[in-house]
């Protein structure tokens, strides 16, 4: 018959995992901290390389163009009262002209005086 193994005082058992504890901590923080320190570095980098302006920022939207998309909906215990789709398209005039093929410039037949 083989011995019993006995295991250590739960104080022990306590202490270790204290330690254990401790030990993953640092190295989580070492973790983040390094993280951060990249991430700082790297939006620096950024900054110096190129300013972007507000009105670059919505030169380059206008001329792409985005899409809005979102849903509301409100309820109470589990049932829908009210329902609220948000559908939004903003682009430059240009842009949908192009892009679309939709004439929208005061040159459109749609927008003469004459046909309002």
């Amino acid at each position: 018959m083989m011995p019993r193994r006995t295991s250590p005082p739960i104080e022990v058992q306590r202490e270790a995992a204290a330690k254990r504890r401790e030990r993953d901590l640092e190295a989580w923080r070492a973790r983040r901290d390094a993280s951060l320190e990249r991430q700082h570095a790297s939006v620096n980098r950024a900054l110096r390389e190129r300013r972007v302006s507000l009105l670059d920022l919505i030169d380059r939207l206008l001329n792409g163009g985005v899409v809005i998309h979102g849903d509301i909906t409100l309820a109470v215990a589990d049932v829908d009262l009210l329902y609220v789709g948000l559908r939004a398209m903003v682009a430059s005039v240009e842009t949908i002209e192009e892009k679309l093929g939709v004439s929208l410039s005061a040159r459109s037949p749609s927008l003469k005086s004459s046909a309002l």
